[in-house]
């Protein structure tokens, strides 16, 4: 065999083996690709720009009710934040009211000074 036909044999190989490459990263890209329409579309959940990540919660009040007025999850949150378990408290109150941190923890200490 002549060089010229190691080489282009050699060029050839590589060439398929970046052509294996480059299908199984466009098999990714578009596998990502419908994850994010997915999400987008809200299957299940939403999702936040991050100029609007309170809107969520911009019906929720984050002004505690009256003591006599608290609901269980409340008294729950505010005996937790007594006790000093307040990273508790707060994660339960955003994953129970859908708050931004911020507000979850604003909330649970407005419930601890009642």
């Amino acid at each position: 065999m002549e060089i010229n036909t190691i080489v282009l044999v050699v060029f050839l190989f590589l060439i398929l083996i970046l052509l294996v490459r480059v299908i199984s990263l466009q098999t990714q890209l578009n596998e990502l690709k419908r994850d994010v329409e997915r999400l987008e579309n809200g299957s299940g959940r939403t999702t936040h720009s991050p100029l609007s990540y309170n809107d969520s919660a911009a019906n929720v009040s984050l002004t505690p009710p009256a003591q006599a007025d608290l609901t269980e999850l409340d008294k729950e949150l505010q005996e937790l934040a007594k006790q000093g378990k307040k990273i508790i408290a707060i994660k339960k109150a955003r994953e129970a009211r859908n708050l931004s941190l911020k507000d979850a923890k604003d909330y649970v200490e407005s419930l601890e000074r009642l």
